[in-house]
């Protein structure tokens, strides 16, 4: 199986999820735009959220993706109060790929400036497990509906 985390993050929160969903899927994170050079069967992608919206860079690679390239999406998020996992969820079914959206990870955040160090998330172990426990569901699924 062919598994790639991938994340789009100005301040170091959502490159923090990312490191954590590819620790426990034992690949490295990559940032978003990096070329995907063969087909994926289960891409984790994630994205901050500005001004209401996901990045316009991460929405236009979105839109790049087609179901030869990547086989499942698994959505995932940082944001303060907008859903940027259902954004990307949105956008990559529109390119007919296909989606987890039963799982979706969205990382609540009071404050930005509060909660991040040295552009590192500093989250409670509580949300790293629920972050670990994500990405292991998210194999698991695959597991059992492969192509």
């Amino acid at each position: 199986m062919n598994i790639s985390v991938r994340y789009q993050s100005r301040g170091g929160n959502t490159k923090t999820v990312a490191e954590l969903i590819a620790k426990t899927a034992g690949v490295a994170a990559e940032v978003y735009d990096a070329p995907v050079a063969e087909p994926i069967d289960v891409l984790f992608i994630g994205g901050g959220v500005y001004a209401w919206d996901i990045d316009k860079g991460l929405k236009a690679w979105l839109r790049t993706l087609t179901p030869d390239k990547v086989k499942t999406i698994a959505p995932f998020s940082t944001a303060g109060g907008f859903d940027g996992a259902k954004r990307i969820a949105k956008i990559a079914k529109a390119s007919g790929v296909d989606v987890l959206e039963q799982l979706p990870v969205k990382v609540m955040l009071r404050s930005h400036a509060a909660i991040a160090k040295s552009g590192s998330l500093m989250l409670k172990d509580s949300e790293e497990a629920a972050i670990a426990t994500f990405a292991r569901c998210v194999l698991e699924i695959n597991k059992r509906n492969p192509a």
